[in-house]
């Protein structure tokens, strides 16, 4: 009986420890909201620009979960984006956000 105890202990503890390793994927419309809150916090966009962004991103994310999309394809969505971006919001909104490179490219690419 101990012996059996101690098996299904040592099997549920490595079960448990594979789950928790397992990394859960985000959803498109998790990481457009994701990067739609971290572009409002760093500008102080309005909750209208923000929701419009979220669903940019949105749209962004189901476009390049396509594998069978190109590089130049790819680089197109990029560099629409980046055009989207940068009519939606202020000159001075759109130079502060490039000088973040590491957020402007997450918000560009991915």
């Amino acid at each position: 009986m101990k012996k059996f105890i101690a098996a299904l202990t040592l099997m549920l503890a490595f079960t448990i420890n594979a789950n928790a390793q397992e990394k859960k994927e985000l959803t498109s419309a998790e990481k457009a909201k994701k990067e739609a809150t971290a572009l409002s916090q760093y500008l102080g966009l309005n909750e209208t620009q923000t929701a419009d962004f979220e669903r940019l991103f949105e749209q962004k994310h189901r476009t390049l979960e396509d594998k069978t999309l190109s590089q130049e394809r790819r680089a197109e969505v990029s560099r629409i984006i980046e055009m989207k971006i940068s009519a939606t919001i202020t000159d001075d909104q759109m130079t502060k956000l490039k000088q973040n490179k590491e957020l402007f490219k997450e918000l560009i690419t991915n």
